[in-house]
């Protein structure tokens, strides 16, 4: 394949790419939920375990993705993981039932799980810390747009096709990506790396699938409270226990004393708390558009394309914002925008003109992406070199971890609200307003995290 531009261009195209297939199929099921369930009748509520077995599975393999790109080289195992996500995409096309649909997302998440995190250090290592905002903020345009244009591909395809095509879209581009990386992509130094700690990542990876299905089990209709609830205390134990045992290391599967850095610190927790609310709407806008307002797939999908506006309107704006507020004011600000931004949703009834609908989800989008550039960016102010690549592994499973987490959460105050507000588990408008207050609590709640920072944090970042 000839070369028709030069690599530092090429590199950031490829990992953008991949972004972006995975960015869409994390998203795409979100308005097919309703024809789905229809067809592997269940009810769309549960469906919510395809959503989240995706991104458990990412939360889950995301910690060894640093330790075997080291081992066995970024290039090979990036091109195995967008081989792996693309074959489990023809699978789940082919899924018969909801376990079968269920397992085969989880191979997919393995995929997605290698693939994304390598990406970030394959681009951390090709330009370096210096130039890594601006790389970086190039790749997460293209990337952010997948979740964000997922809907809108996943209604239009549901209303024309049926739902299996929403995993077979991905096919072609994952064979483009793979073509352009095996191409593109250097090879790159083989790192020393110690033995894999196996017990840690059988403690770490059982603790999150824990209190993921946990909180998604206590949504369920036909699972007792007690079991979900002791499941989740089992989980939080095996935590406990994966903290004492990664102190006695000097090479844990999670590299723990990465939080002893206060912007590490503050990226960490700030992204578990407010993607508890950022992560649901995505689950819940479509739910309410079409079984609260019973718009169609195609409709509903297009509503939130101005979420992907929105998202290309903040991305030029984030780093001059930055420069101009500093990160501690930025984050806190914006959160509090995050958090009003997901209340404003609670005004979407069956009056509401549908350019109103537009407008709510393209301020949403626009915050989103102010958020989620700032909070990752802040993350890397302080890592060492040499712990890029554990920093990088930390950072992205817990996005997919709060991710799914949000997912559960949501849920979860759907069974709630409806089982007070109907008494018979009926998703009204009303519900889903409740339960987009709750969530947008957790978001208002992550601006106590950030006021642990100083003025001056992550100001090398943006000079």
């Amino acid at each position: 394949m000839p070369n028709v531009l030069p690599p530092h261009r090429m590199i950031p195209f490829i990992i953008a790419l991949s972004f972006f297939m995975e960015g869409v199929d994390g998203t795409i099921i979100n308005t097919a939920i309703p024809a789905m369930s229809r067809s592997l009748l269940v009810d769309p509520v549960d469906l919510k375990v395809a959503l989240i077995s995706y991104l458990l599975s990412l939360a889950i393999f995301i910690p060894i993705s640093g330790w075997m790109a080291d081992k066995f080289g970024a290039k090979k195992v990036f091109i195995s993981a967008l081989s792996i996500f693309t074959l489990s995409s023809l699978w789940c096309g082919f899924a018969h039932d909801i376990n079968e649909l269920v397992l085969a997302r989880f191979v997919q998440g393995f995929g997605g799980a290698l693939g994304l995190p390598v990406g970030r250090l394959i681009l951390v290592r090709s330009f370096g810390r210096e130039n890594l905002i601006a790389t970086m903020s190039r790749v997460v345009t293209v990337g952010t747009l997948g979740p964000m244009l997922g809907p809108l591909i996943g209604g239009f395809i549901t209303t024309h096709f049926t739902w299996h095509w929403i995993f077979w879209v991905n096919i072609p581009v994952g064979l483009f990506a793979i073509t352009l990386a095996y191409f593109w992509l250097e090879e790159g130094e083989l790192l020393p790396v110690p033995p894999l700690d196996k017990l840690g990542f059988i403690l770490f990876g059982g603790a999150l699938a824990g209190i993921s299905f946990g909180l998604a089990a206590l949504s369920e209709t036909t699972v007792n409270s007690s079991i979900a609830l002791s499941i989740i205390l089992f989980a939080v134990i095996l935590l406990i226990i994966y903290m004492m045992h990664s102190r006695r290391l000097a090479h844990p599967i999670v590299k723990t004393d990465l939080l002893s850095f206060r912007t590490f610190r503050v990226s960490v927790l700030g992204n578990l708390v407010s993607r508890l609310g950022f992560g649901g709407v995505p689950f819940l806008v479509p739910l309410l558009l079409q079984v609260g307002l019973l718009y169609s797939a195609e409709v509903s999908g297009m509503l939130l394309v101005p979420i992907a506006v929105g998202v290309l309107i903040g991305k030029p704006l984030f780093l001059p914002l930055l420069r101009i507020f500093g990160f501690k004011r930025f984050l806190i600000t914006n959160t509090i925008f995050a958090g009003l931004s997901i209340w404003m949703l609670t005004s979407i009834d069956a009056n509401t003109p549908i350019y109103v609908i537009a407008f709510l989800t393209g301020v949403y989008g626009f915050i989103l992406t102010l958020q989620y550039s700032s909070m990752n960016s802040l993350a890397y102010a302080d890592v060492l070199p040499e712990d890029l690549s554990a920093a990088t592994s930390i950072m992205s499973t817990l996005q997919q971890f709060a991710q799914s987490f949000g997912v559960a959460t949501s849920a979860l105050f759907i069974r709630l609200f409806s089982g007070v507000f109907s008494g018979n588990l009926v998703l009204t408008p009303t519900v889903f307003h409740y339960t987009f207050f709750a969530v947008g609590f957790f978001t208002l709640l992550s601006t106590f995290v950030f006021l642990q920072l100083k003025p001056e944090d992550g100001q090398q970042l943006i000079l």
